[in-house]
């Protein structure tokens, strides 16, 4: 399978497509995540896949001691921008996820927006997993912010169309087999853009089974970003606070 996060990522075009993730968004995911755990002021927090630095940046506004990582060096500028624009640390590395160089522990580690399900196993897909129970303190946090595959499922939009400057975004959307595919078509001027996203698509059942095998224990389900407890047949998304 084609690496497509690769092009996808690093594409100044991505963050067009995703303009309506904004920032209140991830403030109101960051208070979610903080009211569900007990990490103390200024601990150490690792966000995994944290492209453009939207929840690192907040936390560390917050004060925690906070480090991400991403593979994409455009988005990671992004996020150093970012920080700077505010004067808060930016601690923010080039990384795989399947193999991240750290050996320090962290008291909360974070994967979100869906940055999980990329590639074409599940020994790669669930391998960060694993080594965020190994970068754990004994009592720390876990949190996957994920899509419900059920609902997804159900109700998978065929074909969006949306404009941005200059020119026009239009998304093709279709399940092949247990993957959600995007086909994301960038027309500007004369100009067309193609881009593809491939993400697997797991069942709650499968991701809690994963963590309990590996120690986890399941703190709580969320089905979106107030607090909704998480609901298989309505909730737009999955959100698990794992603890060590």
């Amino acid at each position: 399978m084609k690496e497509w996060y690769k092009d996808w990522f690093s594409s100044e075009l991505y963050l067009s497509v995703y303009s309506h993730r904004n920032d209140e968004e991830a403030v109101q995911l960051c208070r979610l995540i903080l009211s569900s755990t007990q990490i103390k002021d200024g601990a150490k927090i690792l966000d995994a896949a944290c492209g453009a630095g939207r929840h690192s940046n907040y936390f560390s506004f917050l004060g925690f001691d906070v480090a991400g990582f991403d593979l994409s060096k455009t988005l990671l500028n992004v996020a150093v921008n970012s920080a700077k624009d505010k004067t808060l640390p930016a601690n923010f590395f080039c990384s795989d996820i399947r193999n991240v160089p750290l050996k320090s522990k962290f008291e909360l580690i974070v994967n979100l927006f869906t940055s999980f399900g990329y590639f074409e196993t599940d020994k790669e897909n669930f391998s960060f997993i694993q080594q965020a129970y190994s970068l754990l303190e004994l009592g720390g946090y876990y949190v996957l912010d994920y899509l419900n595959e059920k609902t997804l499922r159900e109700n998978l939009v065929p074909q969006s169309e949306k404009m941005i400057n200059n020119g026009k975004i239009v998304e093709r959307r279709e399940i092949q087999s247990n993957r959600v595919v995007k086909e994301i078509n960038v027309f500007s001027g004369d100009q067309e853009i193609k881009f593809h996203e491939s993400v697997r698509l797991y069942s709650r059942d499968e991701i809690l089974k994963e963590a309990k095998s590996i120690g986890f224990r399941v703190v709580s389900l969320f089905g979106d970003y107030t607090g909704t407890i998480f609901d298989e047949n309505i909730s737009n998304r999955l959100i698990a606070v794992f603890q060590k």
